[in-house]
């Protein structure tokens, strides 16, 4: 139940009436341990919704909301916004690429939420009732009570409060996109009834009307992403410790590898009018995201005439669109990897754990109790009410290895809480009609949650900036910190996975605001204002792959910057080098021809040219290690060994282009050699190289297979042998190529899929991410895993995340020349015909043709065209 009593809409097309249900006696929940259970007789409320509308009802007078309202929206119902009249027309062209036509944003939003519901209406539904607090209440408590943990936690963190308590601080043209998206997808649904939604929630009783603050509340929910959404479930975990000193047990540090391992990434160049051929901008969007789950990209084209004109991919469910071009720039993003939260340790009450230490004076947590419906196995609903604490810095949780003890409990400090200048970012972004507008609207609206930008122009300048919300620490805490790294356990454990631990009790750890920016713009509280945070202009060329803004260009290193931003002068992923050795290679076989001036089909082809930085650094020496050793013994059980013959790997690795292209053999055997279990340090000196990092040539160090002892030898020869034992044990010949043993899962046909690992330094991304989606339903599963360091199973290498959507666009005097694919395909219908369409032509490895120019729309032979209205009121 959220705090405030809001009644649960029926699904559209119908109405629900209140009705009262029994609860039954016994606990609701299964195998709870130390959770104080709360059983009462709740009645389980039901709404009572008109049939007609897509909206709550409104007097026409109504708004949809935003605006600066005088009263700051005190006197005002959020959900009490005005519904239409709308009118759209929504142009369907190859590929199922919706081309949005309208007159306003509430108009705009109306049909791009029509055009979404088509093609991912399960996705927002299942993601709103998880933020919603409804899992439970629809699924029951789960396994190991896990929807209750995570519906407490959302209560806890609270973006449907922060949702409505925000609404009337949208600016109004905002606000009606976002209520006519909400609109668009309940017409979508009115049309095809709940039974006629795709099979992942084809009458499913979640499925319900959306309002705007369902969206609304589900946007908070994904700038969280990096933060609270982390630790949502260990926030429902987090209980005190008994009077006896039992506490529940912690997570084990599993949880902390996986964030530091968060399936999400991407690519991004922005290349000026000195490395392009046309002499504007050219940009490389090259999205590492899940092939499914509410990560998915969307393609579209949105058009207000004179005032907008955009195109580009959306996260699902979000009406604007997140990276693209319109006519004056291009733009795309990468993940951050600065933290998004500060966890901040206390010394507690020995008399009381619900009281830390704070500048020397103990002060009580603040509780706030949360009741949630559970759905029980007769198909009754039961009630668990908790209780989250919550200390002045945030919300305590169950932390990794330390939980909450009589002596320490642990909160975390999320700079993206309450972030309510997201969606004016990228609208912002999307409206800019210039790279100086461009800027304005990361410096005007700091809420980029956890991504760095890179953009262009028309007139060939490239642009990059990590403006990503980041802690905002004095010079005296970054000191401090380094203290603690040094003394406390805990603080060095954490930050081994890129988390920062600080003292609780210190107030030296308050987070600072800076000074106004250079066009008087107001800092935001707490975090790094965008005009101080790392950022970057060049007419030649920017990048970012993932690593921090250090190597942003090799000529023009930055440095300087907040501890929060990662460290400068430390050795680079081998997906950032190779990325980097593209952009700096010269010379007539380079990527850039002879010329050395980029193409948008060169940037095409690199960007699906799938050249592996380890074999460009290792494959040489390996050959030869190879022919010179013949064969190695490798010791079995019992004493006995093993003979691998190793002549036929080393005329495969002899013969292999060092790519990962479906077609060049020998991919996967280097693939296996480099996904030993041996090679741990695969960014610097020691298992595999030779050669140590150099923070001069950043680039080009470290390199050259590690030969130098009989034991460095033997490791190298015992991971080959390996390797082709592990092929041979599948059935797999040692020059398959990719096309045959790596493949994306369609409805149970594989379908080829390029790529290669960002541990082996491929720039296109082919591999496996578990937990990879937050939906309570999942197509893709893989067999049992032969090689988790490769991904390989019993059935080769199955595919559920890496490159996703893939842009390249020339901006210039003539407009926008683009290419584009989803690799996973638009739709995550399987009856559509765009479910697995897109996917086909990238296991041709290449893009598809973006249609922008209303000639070029109008000229499709597939263009299929709807009108859509919505009365209003």
């Amino acid at each position: 139940l959220s705090e405030r009593a809001r009644p649960n809409p029926a699904p559209a097309g119908y109405q629900g009436c209140a009705t009262t249900r029994a609860l039954p006696s016994p606990s609701p929940l299964s195998g709870v341990a130390m959770r104080p259970l709360l059983l009462t007789s709740l009645l389980a409320l039901l709404s009572c919704k008109p049939d007609e509308g897509s909206g709550t009802g409104p007097s026409p007078d109504d708004t949809a909301g935003g605006g600066g309202d005088d009263t700051g929206g005190e006197d005002r119902d959020p959900y009490d916004v005005a519904v239409g009249p709308y009118q759209a027309t929504v142009r369907w062209t190859a590929y199922g690429v919706p081309h949005i036509v309208a007159e306003d944003m509430g108009s705009l939003g109306f049909g791009m939420g029509y055009a979404h519901a088509r093609d991912h209406f399960c996705t927002v539904m299942d993601q709103v009732i998880l933020v919603s607090s409804e899992r439970s209440r629809y699924l029951g408590a789960g396994e190991g009570d896990v929807n209750v943990e995570t519906d407490i936690g959302w209560l806890a963190i609270g973006v449907r409060a922060e949702a409505e308590r925000a609404w009337f601080d949208i600016p109004e043209d905002m606000a009606a996109g976002i209520v006519g998206y909400a609109a668009g997808l309940n017409r979508y649904v009115e049309e095809v009834g709940v039974d006629g939604l795709p099979q992942y929630c084809a009458g499913a009783d979640w499925v319900r009307e959306l309002d705007h603050i369902d969206l609304y509340s589900y946007y908070l929910a994904l700038s969280l992403n990096a933060s609270g959404a982390v630790w949502v479930d260990e926030v429902g975990q987090a209980e005190p410790p008994s009077p006896e000193g039992v506490q529940i047990a912690p997570p084990g540090l599993g949880e902390l590898e996986h964030l530091a391992d968060l399936p999400l990434g991407s690519n991004g160049w922005a290349l000026g009018r000195d490395k392009t051929a046309h002499g504007g901008g050219l940009l490389l969007s090259n999205t590492h995201f899940p092939a499914e789950g509410e990560r998915a990209w969307h393609e579209s084209h949105l058009t207000i005439p004179g005032e907008l004109d955009v195109y580009g991919a959306s996260l699902v469910g979000v009406p604007i669109i997140n990276l693209g071009f319109n006519r004056h720039v291009a733009w795309t993003h990468t993940v951050s990897t600065n933290p998004r939260f500060i966890v901040r340790k206390y010394e507690l009450d020995p008399e009381d754990p619900t009281r830390y230490l704070y500048d020397g004076e103990y002060e009580a947590m603040v509780p706030t109790e949360h009741t949630i419906e559970v759905l029980q196995e007769d198909g009754s609903l039961g009630s668990f009410t908790k209780t989250t604490w919550r200390t002045r810095h945030g919300l305590v949780f169950n932390a990794p290895a330390v939980g909450w003890n009589t002596s320490a409990a642990v909160a975390y400090e999320d700079v993206n809480a309450d972030n309510n200048e997201l969606i004016q970012v990228w609208l912002g972004m999307n409206r800019a009609r210039s790279l100086a507008d461009f800027k304005a609207a990361h410096y005007e609206h700091p809420g980029i949650p956890w991504v760095h930008t890179m953009a262009v122009d028309t007139e060939g300048n490239a642009f990059y900036i990590d403006s990503a919300r980041t802690p905002n620490w004095s010079e005296e805490a970054e000191a401090r910190w380094a203290e603690l790294y040094e003394e406390d356990f805990v603080v060095s454990l954490f930050a081994g996975y890129g988390v920062y631990v600080a003292d609780g009790g210190d107030p030296v750890f308050e987070r600072q605001t800076d000074e106004e920016g250079p066009g008087g713009e107001a800092a935001p509280e707490g975090v790094v204002a965008p005009w101080n945070a790392p950022q970057l202009e060049r007419t030649d060329f920017v990048f970012n792959a993932n690593n921090n803004h250090w190597l942003t260009h090799p000529d023009e290193l930055l440095e300087g910057y907040p501890l929060l931003y990662g460290s400068t002068g430390t050795g680079r992923s081998l997906r950032t080098r190779m990325n980097a050795v593209y952009l700096t290679e010269a010379g007539a076989d380079g990527p850039a021809g002879e010329d050395g001036l980029w193409t948008r089909e060169e940037v095409e082809a690199a960007a699906l040219g799938c050249r592996v930085m380890s074999a460009e650094l290792l494959q040489d020496d390996l050959v030869g290690f190879c022919e010179e050793t013949g064969s190695v013994s490798l010791p079995g059980d019992g004493g006995t060994e093993t003979v691998v013959d190793l002549a036929e790997a080393c005329a495969v690795l002899a013969a292999w282009e060092g790519t990962c292209r479906l077609d060049d053999p020998g991919a996967a055997l280097f693939r296996e050699f480099f996904g030993s279990a041996d090679f741990t340090t695969v960014t610097r000196a020691g298992d595999v190289f030779a050669v140590p990092f150099d923070a001069a040539d950043p680039v080009g160090t470290p390199n050259t297979l590690n030969l130098e002892t009989e034991e460095d030898r033997a490791r190298v020869g015992q991971a080959l042998a390996e390797a082709v034992l592990r092929l041979d044990g599948l059935g797999i010949a040692l020059d398959a190529p990719m096309r045959d043993v790596q493949y994306l899962a369609k409805e149970g046909e594989r379908l080829p899929f390029p790529g290669g690992s960002d541990r082996d330094g491929a720039i296109q991304i082919a591999t496996w991410a578990g937990g990879a989606s937050r939906t309570t339903f999942t197509e893709m599963t893989r067999a049992e895993e032969v090689n988790g360091l490769t991904d390989l199973t019993t059935e080769g290498y199955a595919v559920n995340y890496g490159n996703s959507f893939v842009l390249t666009v020339a901006m210039g005097e003539e407009g926008p020349d683009a290419r584009a694919l989803i690799t996973y395909s638009q739709s995550m219908d399987p009856a559509s015909p765009h479910y697995a369409d897109q996917t086909a032509v990238y296991a041709e490895e290449r893009l598809r043709p973006v249609l922008f120019e209303e000639a070029d729309i109008l000229a499709d032979p597939e263009l299929v065209e709807l009108e859509l209205s919505h009365p209003g009121g």
